[in-house]
């Protein structure tokens, strides 16, 4: 009885192990829009793929004529500000342009 008990501690110890090091390939919290559907009327995974440049991450925009924010690697930012190197130039209702050096770079939210 006790070598099964030590071989069943032994399973779960090296179950754990193994889980802990497993890279789970979306995750929740920093790579989709809670306020929009996992899957459509058609049942189809609306998952889509990263709308990023480098490591900056567009993950949902607040958009009105009057202005807009930008939700980028889970903070909110509107026109003028700084995002590391890069400064917010216009929110658009579908995307960011965003400004480096005179280069315009602009990220897309694709639905």
């Amino acid at each position: 009885m006790k070598k099964i008990f030590f071989i069943f501690i032994l399973n779960i110890f090296v179950f754990y192990l193994g889980a802990e090091d497993f890279k789970y390939p979306y995750n929740a919290l920093t790579e989709r829009d809670p306020l929009r559907p996992l899957i459509n009327e058609r049942g189809e995974i609306l998952i889509k793929d990263k709308n990023d440049i480098g490591d900056l991450f567009l993950q949902g925009v607040i958009y009105s004529p009057q202005g807009g924010t930008a939700i980028i690697n889970n903070e909110m930012f509107v026109e003028g500000d700084m995002i590391g190197v890069y400064k917010v130039k216009r929110i658009e209702a579908k995307g960011v342009f965003l400004e480096k050096d005179g280069e315009d770079l602009y990220l897309k939210w694709e639905e």
